[in-house]
């Protein structure tokens, strides 16, 4: 399933343990003492922290966990922070003795890609403010690797899909998905780089941890553009955490994850014939 992106792995040092999670293997050195993860809310980022744990489980490692928190789109889109801090709560219940600590830091909405769109080396400005900020917590966290969950996108499903998504394993290499930082002592890892949201969203299927699913957000509905959206919510003022906000059904995340529900029995046959 994964043959490709697996056999990157294959000359990194011995002491990097190789976990399978139903055809996928996810790298982790077993000598890291304290490691990041970007974690959004969304189902790719809970998920890539769920199994980290389990790898620090599974392995008996004294490794701690440090979760990346952006604060986006507080204007348009003022529950992300609340969603963030659920499934936040849920990991570290599941998990009290692996997660250390939660840091929170922002994200201009002036610069978040639906705004201005690729500025640098077709790289949006939220995208260069988390790369930036995931060395800094490098350096300053003193994280031995910094984990980020972006995963591929399915095949041609909207033109407004972020492009640079759409790379597959075969025109890929180990730096895509490892990467020593240039400057600090730091792994920047990408295990979801080639891997789609419909084999992410079946993990939880097959994990049992379809709460922890349903309390993630896709949508990227806004109050701006998004008429159920802004009836549920007018203003960022008027949002108190909690409140119920429906799904824009619109959005390209609206799209990619409903597709990737759809096709759970097709993964589940494809990684029960591995």
């Amino acid at each position: 399933m994964f043959e490709k992106n697996n056999n990157f792995y294959k000359d990194l040092p011995d002491n990097v343990l190789l976990t399978n999670f139903n055809g996928l293997e996810i790298p982790f050195d077993k000598t890291w003492k304290r490691i990041g993860v970007n974690l959004s809310g969304g189902a790719d980022s809970a998920l890539l922290t769920y199994l980290l744990c389990k790898i620090i489980d599974i392995h008996d490692l004294d490794t701690q966990v440090d979760i990346i928190t952006y604060q986006r789109c507080w204007e348009t889109r003022p529950w992300q922070g609340y969603v963030a801090q659920q499934v936040y709560m849920w990991l570290i219940n599941k998990f009290p003795k692996t997660i250390h600590k939660r840091h929170l830091t922002y994200i201009p909405p002036e610069l978040e890609h639906g705004v201005i769109g690729p500025i640098v080396n077709g790289r949006s400005g939220d995208q260069i403010i988390v790369g930036s900020y995931n060395k800094f917590a490098a350096w300053n966290y003193k994280l031995d690797a910094v984990f980020n969950a972006t995963s591929k996108n399915p095949d041609d499903l909207r033109e407004d899909r972020m492009k640079n998504r759409d790379k597959d394993a075969e025109d890929g290499n180990l730096i895509d998905l490892w990467r020593p930082s240039k400057g600090v002592e730091c792994i920047f890892v990408h295990p979801f780089k080639f891997v789609k949201k419909d084999w992410i969203v079946t993990q939880y299927h097959l994990y049992n941890i379809l709460d922890l699913y349903y309390t993630t957000r896709s949508c990227e509905g806004d109050i701006n553009h998004h008429d159920n959206v802004r009836e549920a919510v007018p203003s960022f003022k008027a949002y108190r955490d909690g409140m119920p906000v429906p799904e824009c059904k619109q959005c390209w995340w609206c799209e990619e994850r409903a597709w990737a529900e759809s096709q759970v029995d097709n993964v589940i046959k494809e990684i029960d014939e591995l």
